[in-house]
């Protein structure tokens, strides 16, 4: 953990707008930036920046924190690596931060595996030039992938002689436990040899570009796999990989978009065609991890996954897990001929590739094209079927225009009249909100009952970040704070002013965001929210033994509550009325006695 004063030093040296501009836009409003917020499915401007308080805050999703914690949840780093960012940005050095990068940086044990990794890369480079790589060359050339694309995704071969590769790397110091560990030896014989022998090797990169595992291409027609990947190691996870993730995430942020591709064949089929942003899923089912990954960069994600049925059926489940996660995105139109970027680049050449590939259409119309083709239409159950089956990609439509032409191909298709189809749908989104405001209430039953007490907690703990005062009021008549997270952020100021003559918002975020708290991020986000308040008076005695009385008042009829449930459980109607009729005597008896100030 790096020492609070090199983070303090940082921050001070730093200014949020500049930092978060030269991530995302943002536009000056009055004293204050507004901008899109990047950490939700964002159309309108929510997030605002303070360059008083050195702030940001997203009034939709609740995101909040500093320059610090922008960066962090960003670029989905550590506190840490956020903090050594920031300083990079703002031209601070210090040697605390090389000391302790160096303390975290990776284990010694992966560190060698990385290099085991890197050395084998390059010994299938150098044999794919050799004269053992004649064969991988022929191949090559067959596929129209020239030199440039070889040296742009690091593509190799490896040799026939399936010993080559391991002689090379144990000569280069690598022990045979570490080159099994990387997933690339096997045994045969009694000896170790390399399970990518005889293959074209595309090389499968982390994040940070860092080779992590192959995918080794057959160039003879045989009985074996088409394509044989690595087996998962502790450096290689499939649902973590996402390939040419980190030459996309460098060139995503200026075209404003990344292609989302099945296969890596077709990442390089846009590559030839001019076209850098892309990834692919290498044909594996899709992931939140990837998702997650996709979502980092900040950009319309054009989904483009193959034409055949298991192609679109999979687009069907992606779509369904960015909306989850609030990414922005189109669908590629369905080919219908060649399944894929790479068929079409070979059979029609650069133009007709580019061409395709910007007929983008929304997830709506994804869905009327894929049933339509799917289901036959010649019964009524059919035809109902599909209508049932399209209701919830209708569910977030609200513009009347943009319903009305998907009501209009949905008659037509179905041969049902417009105005039932609208009527179902209708129907459905009100059924829909009828469910999620249920759930909510069966969820949270005491929200209603806690409203008086929780608006109560959160202008006392406004007036601790406000005023030392009130830090002193709250340790001194230890008041009692029901909220989880405002008893949390209480606590976190108290502790801060035993160090500090003054609050500094900014090192209180700081020292939060590097806790272990698993409710740091709603702590932080609350304190942004309260930071921005305008609507509280100023500290003042008789404002704090206010709040502590409607405090104690709130919690006592919370407690005469529980008691009133548990005394009445098992009991008649006659006698829970009993019981109520004391209670409420009692609660009015101590009213009455507060009112005149007897104990």
């Amino acid at each position: 953990m790096l020492p609070q004063n090199i983070i303090d030093e940082v921050l001070s040296r730093a200014d949020i707008v500049d930092v978060i501009s030269s991530y995302i836009n943002v536009i000056k409003k009055g004293r204050n930036y507004t901008a899109i917020c990047p950490f939700h499915d964002d159309k309108n401007p929510s997030m605002m920046i303070s360059k008083d308080k050195q702030i940001f805050k997203c009034f939709v999703c609740g995101t909040g924190g500093n320059a610090i914690t922008f960066i962090q949840k960003f670029e989905n780093i550590s506190f840490d690596d956020a903090v050594r960012k920031l300083a990079e940005l703002v031209g601070y050095s210090n040697e605390a931060l090389i000391k302790d990068k160096k303390r975290t940086q990776i284990d010694e044990e992966n560190e060698r595996l990385y290099k085991t990794l890197a050395d084998l890369t390059s010994f299938y480079q150098m044999s794919l030039l050799a004269k053992e790589g004649e064969e991988g060359r022929n191949y090559l050339r067959e596929r129209k992938i020239d030199d440039d694309v070889i040296r742009q995704f690091n593509i190799g071969f490896c040799p026939n002689n399936p010993s080559l590769s391991i002689q090379y790397l144990s000569a280069k110091n690598h022990s045979l436990k570490d080159i099994e560990t990387v997933g690339v030896a096997g045994h045969s014989n009694g000896q170790y040899i390399d399970k990518n022998f005889g293959r074209v090797i595309f090389p499968l990169k982390d994040i940070n570009g860092r080779v992590v595992g192959y995918s080794a291409r057959r160039i003879k027609d045989s009985d074996e796999a088409k394509y044989v990947n690595t087996q998962e190691t502790v450096l290689f996870q499939k649902g973590n990989i996402i390939y040419n993730y980190h030459e996309a995430k460098k060139t995503s942020r200026l075209d404003g978009y990344c292609y989302v591709l099945e296969g890596f064949m077709d990442v390089i089929a846009l590559y030839r065609a001019g076209i850098k942003s892309s990834v692919a899923l290498m044909g594996t089912a899709l992931t939140m991890n990837q998702v997650a990954l996709l979502k980092r960069l900040n950009v319309e994600i054009r989904l483009c996954l193959d034409s055949d049925n298991p192609g679109q059926m999979a687009t069907l489940k992606a779509i369904e897990m960015f909306d989850k996660a609030g990414l922005k995105y189109r669908i590629v139109r369905r080919s219908t001929g060649p399944k894929d970027a790479d068929e079409i680049l070979e059979k029609y050449g650069d133009d007709k590739l580019k061409k395709w590939l910007t007929l983008l259409i929304d997830k709506v119309q994804f869905a009327l094209n894929y049933f339509s083709s799917t289901n036959s239409l010649s019964t009524i159950d059919e035809r109902k079927k599909f209508i049932i089956d399209f209701l919830p990609f209708l569910k977030n439509v609200n513009n009347e225009l943009e319903l009305e032409d998907y009501i209009v191909n949905i008659a037509k298709l179905t041969k049902f009249d417009r105005k039932v189809i609208a009527n179902t749908i209708q129907k459905y989104k009100k059924q829909n909100n009828e469910i999620v405001n249920t759930s909510f209430v069966d969820i949270h039953p005491e929200r209603k009952v806690l409203r008086r007490l929780q608006l109560t907690e959160k202008a006392f703990v406004y007036q601790m970040l406000n005023s030392n005062e009130a830090i002193d009021f709250y340790s001194n008549k230890n008041v009692p704070l029901s909220d989880e997270i405002f008893a949390r952020i209480a606590s976190y100021i108290v502790d801060y002013n035993r160090n500090h003559d003054d609050m500094n918002l900014n090192a209180l975020i700081s020292v939060i965001s590097q806790s272990d708290d698993e409710l740091k991020d709603k702590v932080v986000a609350e304190i942004t929210d309260l930071s921005l308040e305008k609507r509280y008076p100023k500290y003042s005695l008789d404002l704090l033994n206010e709040y502590l009385q409607i405090i104690n008042e709130e919690r006592a009829k919370e407690y005469d509550k529980f008691i009133f449930e548990k005394s009445s459980e098992g009991k008649t109607e006659k006698e829970k009325l009993q019981i109520l009729l004391e209670h409420n005597r009692k609660i009015n008896e101590r009213l009455n006695k507060a009112k005149k100030g007897e104990n």
